[in-house]
């Protein structure tokens, strides 16, 4: 059986005001629920005037979308264009195998073609990179923020043989992942403390952390005024985050005191209780060790980054290292 261009044209009409109608009510024959993964490795098979819930992985930082693979039975192939799939929102309640009324929106619907296979391609995101092909239809975005997405098939029109009202499509449903990467920089300071530089241009992290790139080798500095600059070269993998573990080191200028018991330590004129846990800005300071009726002075220049050494025996001796 074959139908006119007529037929499908009124079809494709129905289909267009399906597709933008209001939250309607429906019962379906069964619902199927099916988990989407990696390999499309769980099969169900899926009966005309039937629903199929897919379940979307808990984890979808690289997933841009979902392939329903479709094995369209062989009596639908003298029958093509009978059957339509349809993409809803907002169903209630939440789908089970259990359940058969529902309402919901319908937001894109299409027609089973006369292949033995196909594939309905669920965009995600905004922005993804998913195409559809003469093999593959791609649909509108979907709701995914409770965690599946739901289709539904139904007869486009009455008087088909009841074999073809019997026959069941396999349905599979497989995970579509980004072509990007990420890193995710764990440091012993907050990264506001820090900016961070991906080949040479600043990057922002996202709530999570996640700074998302496309695979390969990727050079990645770690700037701050607080702390040493720190420069990684990290190889990036599709879907992946290669975490960059960071010891950040402060720049502040460190000290170190060997004097005679009882010598007392000034800097820019204000005595120093304990020297060793001395804090001083970069610049220039001016040094004075009072022993008894001893007494010397010195100025120095202070750098970032720098450690100094100081010992004093009568006179004050400064060294200055890395």
């Amino acid at each position: 059986m074959s139908f006119t261009k007529r037929h499908i044209f009124n079809i494709l009409i129905f289909v267009a005001f399906f597709a933008h109608s209001n939250a309607e009510v429906f019962r379906t024959q069964r619902t199927v629920v099916l988990v989407a993964d990696e390999y499309a490795s769980e099969i169900k098979n899926v009966g005309i005037n039937e629903c199929v819930s897919i379940k979307l992985p808990d984890d979808l930082t690289f997933i841009q979308g979902i392939e329903i693979i479709v094995k369209i039975p062989k009596i639908l192939a003298n029958f093509q264009n009978t059957v339509i799939y349809s993409l809803y929102d907002n169903i209630a309640p939440f789908p089970s195998e259990g359940k058969n009324d529902y309402s919901g929106k319908a937001i894109y619907s299409g027609l089973y073609p006369g292949h033995l296979s196909w594939s309905i391609l669920v965009p995600l995101v905004k922005g993804n990179t998913i195409a559809k092909n003469p093999y593959a239809d791609k649909t509108l975005i979907p709701d995914s923020g409770r965690g599946f997405v739901f289709l539904r098939n139904q007869l486009a029109m009455k008087g088909v043989p009841q074999k073809v009202l019997d026959a069941e499509f396999e349905m599979s449903a497989k995970t579509v992942f980004t072509n990007l990467g990420a890193i995710k920089i764990r440091a012993n300071h907050d990264t506001g403390d820090f900016s961070i530089m991906v080949d040479d241009a600043e990057a922002k992290p996202n709530s999570a952390g996640l700074i998302f790139l496309k695979p390969g080798k990727h050079s990645v500095a770690v700037i701050s005024e607080k702390f040493r600059n720190e420069v990684r070269t990290v190889a990036v993998e599709q879907a992946k985050t290669t975490e960059i573990g960071l010891e950040l080191k402060s720049v502040e200028p460190t000290f170190s005191f060997n004097a005679p018991q009882g010598t007392r330590i000034f800097v820019d004129g204000n005595e120093i209780a304990n020297a060793g846990k001395m804090k001083l800005e970069a610049g220039k300071h001016a040094f004075k060790f009072v022993l008894g009726g001893y007494e010397v002075v010195r100025s120095v220049e202070i750098q970032n980054g720098k450690h100094y050494d100081i010992s004093v025996n009568f006179e004050a001796n400064i060294k200055e290292s890395e």
